[in-house]
């Protein structure tokens, strides 16, 4: 018990100044410029089989998702940067890149 006790006062100590007095918050954000993009953009096109999702970011394609009626979605990255989309069906990639999905739109 003693050392959860501790560990309180240890982070509760930090909120206060070395002089006693309490610390402020630090500023908000500086409010975003009109016309400044939130987002990625997003492009959705739909054919009879399939649905195409373009991500663009300052106008550069960087991610095309394609979702099939029937089967998983597959992705088309523009891994480095270069302009040109990268896939490779049935193998791994051979960087040792590591890549995960974060959020989904």
């Amino acid at each position: 018990m003693g050392a959860i006790g501790l560990l309180w006062a240890m982070l509760a100590g930090g909120v206060f100044a070395a002089d006693g007095e309490v610390i402020d918050a630090p500023p908000p954000p500086p409010p975003l410029q009109s016309g400044e993009p939130l987002e990625p953009e997003v492009t959705i096109r739909r054919t009879e089989r399939e649905t195409i999702y373009e991500y663009r970011r300052n106008g550069q394609l960087f991610l095309v998702r394609v979702q099939p009626i029937v089967g998983p979605p597959y992705h088309f990255v523009d891994i480095n940067g270069d302009g040109e989309l990268d896939y490779r069906p049935g193998e791994p990639l051979r960087d040792n890149i590591q890549q995960w999905i974060l959020w989904r739109w």
